[in-house]
């Protein structure tokens, strides 16, 4: 798993590459919340292929860290395969998800 700074302007983009899984899920969060400032930032999900249950652990972690730093976040662009298992773990219902990444700039996550 990859984390790339896709834009880092007025509005933050990390897209996440490869599987998140048990043996970076740890890492990865670690990663992501050490790029949290006062920017929006949304988290591409396109080329990420597989999130285990460490995964999900670490997608909240990522969400309830940017909630509490008043930062907004919206997870983008998920995977089918990912984005069932999103569904089925009701993690759908508690971060914030959009279709695409241009979606998620609509919504006005702009400040």
């Amino acid at each position: 798993m990859t984390v790339t700074i896709e834009r880092d302007d007025d509005l933050k983009i990390i897209a996440l590459v490869g599987e998140l899984k048990a043996t970076n899920a740890d890492s990865v969060r670690d990663e992501v919340i050490s790029l949290i400032d006062k920017k929006p930032m949304i988290i591409s999900m396109e080329k990420c292929i597989y999130v285990s249950s460490a995964g999900l652990r670490a997608l909240l972690m990522i969400a309830k860290t940017a909630k509490m730093r008043k930062v907004e976040i919206v997870y983008a662009a998920a995977t089918k395969e990912v984005t069932d298992v999103l569904e089925m773990t009701g993690f759908i219902r508690m971060i914030k998800c959009v279709a695409t990444v241009a979606e998620a700039e609509k919504l006005g996550i702009r400040k």
